[in-house]
């Protein structure tokens, strides 16, 4: 079975939670194979049942907290997709109240982008967990970009010893027990990503956040 980010050869990680994990050995990846995945209608009934308001303050100063950060690493940011936004765009919302041209994508609820926009930023926010072919969507991802615009993505980190996965911390890992969680990264992963697809790290927290900028063209 190949890796769905960088397609090499992967290895059996774990059973539980009545599916597989594998891990990638080369980018790290851990991921749920496909023939476990929920049906799309199953997903969107479970995305529609998340409290994604404005209402929610948690929810709200999740993000908060983000575009504090990124105001402080991304100067120059003008244009922000919100890849992922979920059925209420509350990030979109509050990206506009911070000053920036924002503009929501979802692959079930916003599925519409403007041909040949490009953007200073993409922010993707729990959603690179639900990926299945993150690979392929990368791919999407870095041709919206302006020529050093930046991607943000939050997502929890495996827990992991040495860059190696934990496998008594994953088994009691609450994230990877989502049916709709079937990518999981690692700061390594990002590494990969970052190597493979011409960014530079400009922040990696180590747990659920980090910040890609695209290389400056020699």
């Amino acid at each position: 079975m190949n890796c769905p980010l960088c397609h090499s050869p992967t290895e059996f990680l774990i059973k539980a939670d009545q599916r597989e994990y594998h891990l990638c050995p080369l980018c790290r990846l851990i991921f749920v194979p496909s023939r476990f995945f929920v049906t799309p209608e199953k997903e969107i009934e479970r995305y529609l049942k998340h409290e994604n308001s404005l209402e929610n303050e948690g929810y709200v100063n999740m993000f908060q907290e983000k575009i504090d950060i990124i105001q402080d690493h991304c100067p120059d940011v003008q244009t922000v997709l919100d890849y992922g936004c979920g059925y209420e765009p509350v990030l979109k919302t509050l990206l506009e109240r911070a000053g920036f041209e924002a503009e929501g994508y979802d692959p079930y609820f916003f599925p519409e982008l403007k041909e040949g926009s490009v953007y200073d930023l993409i922010l993707s926010t729990e959603t690179f967990e639900h990926l299945k072919l993150p690979g392929e969507e990368l791919k999407k991802i870095v041709p919206l970009l302006s020529p050093r615009g930046y991607c943000a993505v939050m997502t929890q980190f495996y827990p992991a010893q040495n860059g190696h996965p934990d496998l008594k911390g994953f088994l009691d890992w609450y994230y990877k027990r989502d049916p709709t969680h079937i990518s999981f990264y690692g700061p390594k992963t990002f590494e990969w990503i970052a190597q493979h697809h011409d960014f530079d790290i400009i922040l990696n927290n180590g747990k659920d956040f980090v910040i890609l900028q695209k290389t400056e063209p020699s």
